[in-house]
C-alpha cells in the first residue's frame, strides 16, 4: 500500500514538474510576432527624438560643465556608485556635436535604420542625458530608458522598419517570398515589458498607501487644485468633494490590481482602456502629455499582433511563419 501510494506521489511531483517546466518555456519562449515590437520602437523612437530636441533649445544651461547642474556636483552625488554616462567624457566643445549624433541615431531607430545598433544606442542614450541631468529626471525619461531597454533586447527593427523593407526587396531581387519570421527574443522582450508594467503600477499604487491623503481621498483633489500643472479648470470638484475622493481610491485599485488582473484575457481589454484613460487624462488636465503617452506604448506588449496587422492591411503585410 505505501509503495502504491509513494509511486502516485512520485508520479503526481514528475508530472507537475514537466507541467510547470513546460508553462515557463511556453510563456517565455513560445516564437512571438515582431510586430507589436516593430510599432512600439516607432512610438518611443518619436518620443525620444522629440525629447532630445527639447533639449536642443538650452543645450548649454543643462549639459555644460558649468550649467545649472555642474558635472563636478553630478559627480559627487553620484560617487562610490557605478553609472554610465557619456555626458561625463563629452568636453563642451563637443556638446553640440555629441548633441547632434545623438539626435540623428534617434531617428535612425525610429526608422529602423540598422536596428540592431541603434536600438542598443537608443537605449545608452536616454541613460546618459537622464544620469548627466538627475534634477531634470522625470517620468518620461524613466519610462524612455524602460522601452528603450526591452527594445534593444528584442528584435525590433524586424518589422515597420527600413530593415525590413530593405530585406524583403534582396529577397525578391533573388526571386524568394519574404514572410516575417516569428521569434523567441521577440517574446522575451514583450514579456519582460509586460512584467516591468506590472511591477510599476504595482509599486506606484502600494507608494501611495504609506501617505494618508490617498486614504482619505485628498491626494487627488490636491493634484486637480495644483495651479503649477492644471490646463483645466478643475477646481469646480470642490463642489461635489466625493468626486476626486472616488477617483483617488479607484487609481490605487486600478494600480495595485493590474498585475493581476491584466492577465485575464476578459478583464484586459478594460484594464488597458482604464489605463488608456488615465494616461489621457494626466495628459489634458495636468498637461504631462509625453509622460501620459509614452506609458501607453507599452500596453501594445499585451495586444495581439494579428488584429494589428489587419489594421495595418496598407503595408501588404503577410501572415508570420514561424520558422
Amino acid at each position: 500500500m505505501f509503495t502504491v501510494l509513494l509511486r502516485s506521489a512520485l508520479s503526481w511531483s514528475r508530472n507537475t514538474v514537466f507541467a510547470a517546466a513546460e508553462a515557463w518555456q511556453s510563456f517565455w519562449f513560445t516564437p512571438a510576432d515582431p510586430f507589436l515590437l516593430g510599432l512600439i520602437r516607432i512610438l518611443t523612437g518619436w518620443m525620444l527624438t522629440y525629447n532630445l530636441a527639447v533639449w536642443s533649445l538650452d543645450l548649454n544651461a543643462f549639459f555644460s560643465a558649468d550649467g545649472l547642474q555642474p558635472l563636478a556636483a553630478i559627480n559627487e552625488l553620484q560617487a562610490g556608485r557605478w553609472i554610465f554616462c557619456f555626458w561625463k567624457w563629452i568636453p563642451d566643445s563637443w556638446m553640440w556635436t555629441a548633441h547632434w549624433i545623438c539626435l540623428t541615431i534617434s531617428v535612425l531607430f525610429l526608422l529602423g535604420v540598422a536596428t540592431r545598433v541603434t536600438s542598443i544606442l537608443a537605449f545608452l542614450i536616454t541613460i546618459s542625458y537622464s544620469q548627466r541631468v538627475p534634477v531634470a529626471n522625470f517620468g518620461l525619461d524613466q519610462v524612455l530608458g524602460m522601452l528603450c531597454l526591452y527594445l534593444a533586447i528584442g528584435p525590433s527593427g524586424a518589422a515597420l522598419s527600413l530593415d525590413a523593407w530593405f530585406r524583403k526587396k534582396r529577397l525578391a531581387r533573388k526571386g524568394l517570398p519574404s514572410t516575417p519570421v516569428l521569434s523567441s527574443s521577440a517574446r522575451v522582450a514583450m514579456r519582460l515589458l509586460q512584467l516591468h508594467l506590472c511591477a510599476v503600477y504595482f509599486w506606484a499604487g502600494f507608494s501611495k498607501l504609506k501617505g494618508p491623503t490617498w486614504w482619505t481621498g485628498e491626494a487627488m483633489w490636491n493634484v486637480l487644485a495644483n495651479a503649477e500643472y492644471q490646463t483645466i479648470d478643475l477646481t469646480w470638484m470642490a463642489w461635489v468633494p466625493w468626486l476626486p475622493f472616488l477617483i483617488a481610491h479607484i487609481t490605487i485599485a486600478w494600480e495595485i490590481s493590474f498585475i493581476s488582473l491584466v492577465w485575464n484575457p476578459r478583464l484586459r481589454p478594460l484594464i488597458l482602456t482604464m489605463g488608456t484613460l488615465m494616461h489621457f487624462g494626466i495628459g489634458a488636465f495636468l498637461g504631462m502629455w509625453t509622460f501620459g503617452l509614452s506609458m501607453t506604448f507599452g500596453y501594445l506588449s499585451f495586444a495581439d499582433s494579428a488584429a494589428w496587422r489587419r489594421r495595418a492591411k496598407l503595408l501588404f503585410l503577410q501572415s508570420p511563419k514561424s520558422v
